[in-house]
């Protein structure tokens, strides 16, 4: 019995020890089902504010799309508007280049023609003065045909010989204006 009553203390004693163990155990298990708690707690928390800010982000960023597709569209009317434009002054340009060059042309040609106006009238006038020279030099002629057999009235003749000589060089002078006037005006045509 004595034995009994000893083991029956043993076991008493090992039952205060597991019941030791056990209130250890139980309050490290309360420990960390406080701390699984406040874990659970901070990563809901965190959840929370993740999602929270997830919803913010989509949020902005769907702004942000919206905000760059107006821009884009507004770039696109700009460029559109700013090639319209550069067409439009490209074309007035070119009308204005046409209009000034057309008045340019017409301006030069006007002055091209009453040049040769002046020419024609001018190389007539040369023509009849030539005839008239040549005329001129066939009465010279006589006249000093004529002279040669008169002795005493040589003097006046010498002086109208002279005179029909400087006409003669006023002929050939006037032929060469003429002759110039004639390549200014070859010129002229070649360059318009």
């Amino acid at each position: 019995m004595l034995q009994k009553i000893r083991d029956l203390m043993q076991v008493q004693e090992e039952i205060s020890k597991i019941n030791e163990k056990l209130g250890t155990t139980v309050n490290s298990v309360n420990s960390l089902s406080a701390q699984v708690a406040s874990l659970a707690e901070t990563i809901q928390s965190k959840a929370s504010e993740l999602s929270q800010k997830n919803i913010e982000f989509y949020k902005n960023f769907n702004e942000n799309i919206n905000s760059m597709k107006k821009i884009r569209d507004s770039l696109e009317e700009e460029l559109f508007e700013f090639k319209l434009f550069k067409t439009q002054t490209q074309q007035k340009m070119m009308q204005k280049f046409e209009e000034e060059l057309g008045k340019e042309l017409k301006i030069n040609l006007e002055s091209l023609k009453a040049d040769a106006e002046k020419y024609n009238e001018l190389k007539g006038q040369i023509n009849s003065i030539s005839f008239k020279v040549n005329d001129l030099s066939d009465e010279i002629g006589k006249f000093l045909n004529i002279s040669r057999h008169i002795k005493e009235k040589d003097f006046e003749m010498n002086r109208f010989a002279r005179d029909l000589l400087a006409m003669d060089k006023e002929k050939l002078e006037l032929m060469r204006k003429v002759d110039t006037l004639q390549r200014l005006v070859g010129r002229m045509r070649r360059a318009v």
